[in-house]
Parts: C-alpha cells; sequence; structure tokens
C-alpha cells in the first residue's frame, strides 16, 4: 500500500511515521508539509491512502482531499484533526475515516484495514444529484425506484448524511399529518426495507445501513453535489440557483442554509 500523510507540523508527521513503522503492508511512505507538494507528488506517483490534517495553511484538508480524489477517484482519504466539527464535510468528499488527535496505533491499523478491505471489493460509482431536484446513478445509469415514499426515504437519508433519522425523525418528514402511531411506524419500516432491498438489488446495499434506533447513508460511499457544496466545491456551488430537492418540503431548512452560503459569497 502506497500511503501520503500531510500535516504542517513536524512533529506530527514524525508522529505517524514511527506510529506506522511496523506496519509492513505499507509499500511506500511519503510526508508532506503542505498541500502543494502532496498533490505534485500524487500526479506522479501510487497514492492508496492519504492521512490528512484538516487546519493546515495555504490548502485546507477538505479542498486537500478534493483536489486528491480529482487526480484519482480511488484515494482513500483520512482525516487526523483535533477539531470534531468538520465531521460531515469529511464524508462529503468521499472520506473513509475520521480520527481525532492524539490518535494510537490501533486507530491507524483499522483504517488502513478498512482501505484495504474497500479496495477488494468491486467499485459501484454511486451519484446523487439532489440540485435542483432528486436523481441517483449507478455506474452512469439512473436509479429508478418505483414507489414514491421509497424515493423521498431515501432522499432524506441524503439530507441527514451520516447524522440518520430515527423512525419518529422519518415519519415526521414523510408523513407529517399522521401520528407516529403503531401503524404508521411499521409503515415507515416497510418503506425504509423496500429501499433496503431495491438498493442490495443492485449491488449498493451498504452505502445505507441503521445503527440504533437510527437509519443513516454512509456518505463516503456516493459523490453527492451536497456535500461537494458543504465542504468548499466552489464549481458545484454555481450550480445552486436558490432550490434545492424542491420537490420536499422538509428540505426548506437545508435549502435555506445553502441560500445563505450563497448570499455569503457574493
Amino acid at each position: 500500500m502506497h500511503v501520503i500523510c500531510v500535516d504542517d507540523e513536524k512533529p506530527a508527521l514524525d508522529n505517524f511515521r514511527l506510529t506506522v513503522a511496523s506496519f509492513l503492508d505499507i509499500e511506500s511512505l511519503k510526508l508532506f508539509r503542505d498541500g502543494v507538494s502532496a498533490l505534485a507528488w500524487a500526479k506522479e506517483h501510487p497514492v492508496d491512502t492519504a492521512f490528512l490534517d484538516m487546519e493546515m495553511p495555504g490548502i485546507h484538508g477538505l479542498a486537500l482531499a478534493l483536489q486528491l480524489k480529482e487526480i484519482n477517484e480511488n484515494i482513500h482519504i483520512v482525516f487526523l484533526t483535533a477539531y470534531c466539527q468538520y465531521a460531515l464535510e469529511a464524508f462529503g468528499v468521499g472520506a473513509i475515516g475520521y480520527v481525532l488527535k492524539p490518535y494510537s496505533r490501533i486507530d491507524i491499523r483499522k483504517e488502513l484495514d478498512k482501505a484495504s478491505l474497500i479496495r477488494q471489493k468491486p467499485l459501484h460509482r454511486v451519484t446523487i444529484q439532489t440540485i435542483p431536484t432528486f436523481s441517483v446513478f449507478v455506474a452512469g445509469q439512473p436509479l429508478h425506484l418505483r414507489r414514491e415514499k421509497v424515493i423521498e426515504l431515501f432522499a432524506l437519508l441524503v439530507d441527514r448524511g451520516e447524522k440518520g433519522i430515527t423512525t419518529g425523525e422519518g415519519i415526521a418528514c414523510l408523513w407529517p399529518e399522521r401520528s407516529s402511531d403503531v401503524n404508521t411506524q411499521a409503515l415507515f419500516r416497510v418503506t425504509y426495507k423496500r429501499l433496503a432491498d431495491a438498493l442490495e438489488e443492485i449491488g449498493i446495499g451498504d452505502i445505507i445501513a441503521t445503527q440504533g434506533n437510527r437509519r443513516f447513508l454512509r456518505t463516503n460511499q456516493v459523490d453527492c453535489d451536497l456535500y461537494r457544496i458543504l465542504c468548499g466545491d466552489v464549481q458545484m456551488a454555481k450550480r445552486y440557483a436558490g432550490e434545492y430537492l424542491s420537490e420536499y418540503s422538509w428540505a426548506e431548512e437545508r435549502n435555506a442554509q445553502l441560500y445563505r452560503m450563497l448570499l455569503s459569497k457574493e
């Protein structure tokens, strides 16, 4: 495995080098104190996994991740940071991991094992469009789901990202006129199962998951215009003209957020 680590602080790079020194599956390791040097290296050499700091002068870690993905979309991004506020944005740029400093040898080992496992799986290119309306493409082909509420649930999971939704939150959006009684909860579970079954049938069932009482989308496994905008993709933001998931009233809160972002850049 070819690995790079980018951090503007030399002690942090030294610590990373010592942490992975005994990992025999790392064929090459390059350390960089700025994003420009890392990008230049990635253009000329193979990179399988990139460990990136967030807060760096010059190129921010999120922007660096996007540019590395433009060079090679199969590069696995892992963020190493002392800040937790960038978690959603991190997965929005396709990161497979988000590790808070100070980290341990076990933390890094887990991320490398995850990257290795992903490399062994067949790649499914899932592209999701939310601006101005909802559509999904798998390997360049449009995904067709037959039931409107199944489609809407999928869009809601995209909107909420890694945060996910509870049954009650899903009902409030999909059936706002109904109470969250036993029958409506059963309806929600059936709708989610139909979505899960449809995605599983075409080989992308692992992009959604359940943990505890929450259902969520694994945002690192899809390419979505919303997540790109949230992490500062200027070109993608230009596509936004005031409409986001315009077919769904519950999307207004996110639309307002995007609109504020648009105004702040004018």
